[in-house]
């Protein structure tokens, strides 16, 4: 619900099917961002309801000792599904959902700065959900855990196509977490409006803006290793299977340079929600704003160097060991500053007990736990002992369950009657708000004990040793408090949309722009903004006898860059680490040199020659872009259609690479070299071919004289800056794979 739409408008749809026909398509089509955030939290609902199912059977599973409720492998897809179904489908979405509801009205943005990307993102989320769920009607579920460790993942372990639909999965749920982030960059940086400096932004939308970088950088990482997997299973190929000369430990490397910075991706947007309630319900100021803002770009960096503690137990080595445990030690230290800055919030403060600070409350508890068994596994010789246990388990629910969960109940609860103009039930939110503690702590408290009595994760059952059986009992009863404790929380939103008290434009006396309008807010979500001079511009309009004191130059004058450009450096950003990953994948295996087909199958004074019209192709695209700026049509479209037929001469250079290398025999099944190079090239040469068909699109644009007026210039820009970055990337490919070899 969002817009000019009201509470009894809504009802008039839902009871005549004229109307109903109308409002579904609507919002079906809807690149509204209030609209499609709503439809991510909806979305994350449902496979809510599909995840926590999955995971009470898990439970029932483990009930009691010995227990034959599941068979082994049924358990094992559970455990899979679940896992996967509530990062990628439960938490990501509903904190994406929020982040795209609140980020716009905070900076004062009409929408996101591309409406249609934001849409594409969310129908990701639905589409790669059907696929991964789709697994189960097309031979069997992946029983392989959510990272999916190889070998175990290959072909000769895993024959079901259920793998394959994970991967699959995953990369398109990738893409679409990308392209969120990309939106969010574009919108911060472009979009803000008078007076909101980035010294200005709500903590809320400084901290999501952060996140953004994260997912840039992680995400394709993530994609390049779902590529690789999918390659080794369709295609022969040997990035991770020993048998061929692969690497097992390089899957690992890999998946958690995304994993461990996925942490922070769900986590960062709790922080976020955190550092706006709090202050409003201890009728303070965030204690340390410019501590809170830069421990967040801290742990962006540090999440990006502490994957390896992962990986104490593969055996990397000493100097290794060391380097993984210092950095997962140092990001404790921004991530305590957070809470020191929270808690000398509350000291002092006014606190008003509702809902969404209990759960902040709650929050700072778990989350505080949490940090300190997760500094346990920074030390190599307990993370040995604790690793394949529950207690891990326990570490990682607290985290992920304990601080996110409490985060977002307390985030919907702020933020709904914002998104409805209507108050959710107080009595029914601390009933919800109760279960939960009562549930979570009953759940995963007790699993660190288990696992320090030494009860392994990943089994389906085990024995009944001292103690176990009681503690199994009580974690699975706390399940059932939690599920209460969701239910309670659908009733409460379902019925308060309808029936609940009406909201006002700000409920909370809250000091953000996001409360400045209507609730819901209008289409384009403001008539007028109040002036901006501090970081709590609603208490300097309610205050003008004592306002905030001014932060940086009191000017409504703010130039922003244009968000085409922004958007496009985002995603170039994006696909540096994707092609990064690859790389570094040809680099790993080129050290540990294979028998067989190797560089010197390749014919390098021609590739050579090919290259040198790949680069000529960005002078020539640099060319057509003046004749574009000066207005001159005709060269324009020479300089545009001598740079396409360059990048056809070298996609044409590199075919026929291919074909040579094919007639002697070499496939990208062959040996290792020939499937990192195959896999390196390939997606280079499709990367070139996508720049092709968007400068032909661009030429019959300008050969019909739509280019007359220069309207379309930004949009040829940012084509631009693509093509000169494939460039570039042939640039560090031509190094790897041809030039090294000489050299050595």
């Amino acid at each position: 619900m969002n817009g000019t739409t009201t509470i009894a408008e809504f009802r008039d749809a839902v009871l005549d099917p004229a109307k109903r026909a109308h409002y579904r398509l609507a919002w079906l089509s809807t690149v509204d961002h209030k609209r499609i955030a709503v439809l991510y939290m909806l979305t994350a609902l449902v496979f809510f309801v599909i995840g926590g199912t999955e995971a009470l059977f898990i439970r029932l599973q483990l009930i009691v000792p010995n227990n034959h409720f599941l068979q082994p492998d049924t358990f094992n897809q559970l455990f899979t599904m679940h896992g996967t179904t509530m990062i990628f489908l439960v938490v990501m979405p509903v904190v994406f959902g929020l982040a795209n509801y609140v980020l716009p009205l905070q900076i004062g943005a009409r929408d996101m700065a591309f409406p249609r990307l934001n849409a594409f993102g969310f129908w990701c989320v639905p589409f790669g959900g059907i696929l991964l769920h789709f697994s189960v009607l097309a031979g069997g579920a992946p029983a392989v855990g959510w990272f999916s460790y190889a070998p175990l993942s290959e072909t000769p372990y895993s024959s079901s196509p259920g793998v394959d639909y994970w991967a699959v999965a995953l990369f398109v749920l990738g893409i679409g977490s990308i392209s969120f982030a990309i939106n969010t960059i574009a919108t911060v940086i472009s979009l803000r409006g008078p007076g909101m400096t980035m010294r200005r932004l709500p903590l809320f939308t400084w901290i999501n803006f952060v996140n953004a970088f994260i997912i840039i950088f992680a995400l394709p990482v993530l994609n390049a290793n779902l590529a690789m997997i999918l390659i080794d299973r369709q295609l022969q190929g040997h990035f991770f299977l020993p048998i061929g000369g692969g690497s097992p430990v390089l899957w690992q490397h890999i998946f958690w340079a995304f994993g461990h910075p996925e942490v922070y991706i769900m986590a960062l947007p709790a922080f976020a929600i955190v550092s706006e309630i709090i202050p409003v319900f201890s009728r303070k100021p965030i204690f340390g704003y410019e501590f809170v803002a830069a421990s967040s770009v801290a742990i962006a960096v540090l999440s990006l160097g502490v994957w390896g503690h992962h990986m104490f137990t593969v055996g990397m080595g000493r100097p290794l060991d060391v380097f993984f445990a210092i950095s997962s030690m140092l990001i404790a230290i921004p991530t305590g500053v957070k809470v020191l800055n929270w808690t000398a919030t509350m000291l002092g403060g006014r606190i008003r007990f509702g809902v969404p600070m209990l759960c902040c409350i709650a929050f700072l508890i778990q989350f505080l736990v949490a940090g300190l068994t997760g500094i346990s596994h920074a030390s190599v010789a307990l993370d040995w002992q604790t690793k394949n246990s529950y207690f891990l388990v326990a570490h990682f629910h607290f985290v992920a369950v304990g601080a996110i969960v409490f985060a977002v109940i307390g985030g919907l609860q702020y933020w709904f009657p914002k998104m409805s103009g209507r108050m959710l039930s107080e009595r029914l939110g601390k009933w919800t708000f109760w279960l939960m503690v009562i549930g979570f702590n009953m759940t995963f408290v007790i699993q660190h004990f288990l696992g320090l009595l030494g009860m392994p994760r990943r089994v389906y059952t085990y024995s009944d040793l001292p103690h176990w059986g009681w503690m199994n009992l009580l974690s699975t009863t706390g399940v059932f408090f939690m599920s209460a404790a969701a239910l309670i929380l659908v009733w409460n939103l379902a019925t308060s949309f309808f029936r609940g008290k009406v909201a006002g434009d700000n409920p909370w006396d809250a000091w953000t722009l996001e409360w400045a309008t209507t609730s819901p807010p209008l289409h384009e979500n403001f008539v007028a903004l109040p002036p901006i001079r501090s970081r709590r511009p609603l208490w300097d309009l309610a205050n003008p006898d004592r306002p905030d004191p001014i932060v940086g130059e009191n000017s409504a004058a703010i130039t922003l860059p244009d968000h085409n450009k922004v958007g496009i450096l985002s995603f170039i950003l994006s696909e540096a680490g994707f092609f990064a990953a690859l790389i570094l994948a040809y680099l790993y295996f080129y050290a540990r040199p294979q028998a067989g087909p190797g560089p010197k199958e390749l014919d390098v004074p021609r590739t050579l020659v090919f290259s040198v019209c790949l680069f000529a192709s960005s002078f020539t695209f640099w060319r057509a872009e003046i004749g574009l700026r000066r207005q001159r049509r005709a060269t324009m479209l020479g300089w545009l259609a001598l740079t396409i037929l360059l990048g056809g001469i070298f996609l044409v250079g590199q075919g026929t690479e291919y074909w040579k290398l094919f007639q002697t025999g070499v496939d990208l099944s062959t040996n290792l070299f020939s499937t990192t190079f195959f896999t390196l090239t390939g997606f280079h040469g499709l990367h070139v071919l996508l720049g092709l068909i968007a400068l032909l699109i661009f030429l019959w644009l300008a050969w019909e004289g739509d280019f007359a007026s220069g309207r379309r210039e930004a949009a040829f820009k940012s084509v631009g800056y693509y093509w000169h970055f494939v460039d570039v990337v042939w640039v560090f490919v031509l190094l790897t794979v041809y030039i090294l070899p000489l050299l050595r």
